[in-house]
């Protein structure tokens, strides 16, 4: 127990959350992460490319609710396929057009989180 407590104070900054406190706010932070491409598909310009990142948005969206209502194991998952979801902007054209410094960061935090929050809900 103060093994999960201490973990998940360094993820939502209180060692006071509860598990599902904290898998709450993994949701949450799993659909922000997923819809910070529906701004670069707007900044981008092209109506085809915004509404790909929003209907994609949409689906990180849908993998936080599920963690948050059904499996907690949809959270990591949806971080994992985030990280392929950045891999694919990677001097992509038919895509937005994102920083080429954002896609490796992004990439390396999404799999690092993904690792935590199985390592946070399955081992510990």
């Amino acid at each position: 127990m103060g093994w999960r407590v201490a973990c998940r104070s360094h993820i939502a900054g209180s060692p006071f959350l509860d598990e599902q406190s904290s898998i709450a706010l993994a949701s949450i932070t799993l659909a922000l992460i997923g819809g910070a491409y529906i701004g670069f598909g707007a900044a981008d310009g092209r109506a085809r490319v915004f509404w790909a990142e929003l209907a994609v948005a949409l689906l990180f969206g849908l993998a936080a609710f599920l963690g948050l209502i059904w499996q907690w194991a949809f959270l990591p998952l949806g971080l994992a396929l985030h990280a392929l979801w950045d891999m694919s902007h990677h001097n992509s054209y038919r895509l937005a057009r994102i920083p080429n410094w954002y896609i490796p960061f992004c990439v390396a935090f999404d799999l690092l989180a993904a690792t935590f929050f199985v390592l946070l809900y399955a081992v510990f």
